[in-house]
């Protein structure tokens, strides 16, 4: 299974475990469409904080993901629900370790 479909499937089923795995020790995640939505930007920095922060989104219901359509093995299209607010963003694997892994991915509005 590809990177982005088990971002994906970690996203759609809110597990920030699985989500982190694929994530290399010192891989970037950095999502800018909370700015839209009033909020600050998501800057994540290893797989720990990964796990960290979307632990308490998708505990409290804060982040969720749907109509997923993935266009490559790097990128992916979905809605997205930052609190209350919903917004259509590309999420974008722009760097791999030289394990496989996530080393840098963004999201921005699409």
């Amino acid at each position: 299974m590809t990177l982005i479909r088990q971002y994906v499937n970690a996203m759609q089923t809110g597990d920030s475990v699985a989500l982190s795995r694929i994530f290399s020790s010192d891989a970037i995640f950095v999502d800018y469409c909370p700015k839209d939505a009033g909020q600050a930007q998501i800057s994540a920095y290893g797989p720990e904080a990964i796990d960290m922060f979307f632990r308490n989104r998708f505990i409290f219901r804060r982040f969720k993901i749907f109509d997923p359509v993935i266009v490559s093995d790097t990128q992916v299209y979905y809605y997205a629900i930052y609190g209350d607010y919903h917004m259509r963003a590309v999420a974008t694997i722009q760097d791999f370790s030289e394990d496989g892994e996530i080393q840098r991915m963004v999201v921005r509005p699409a």
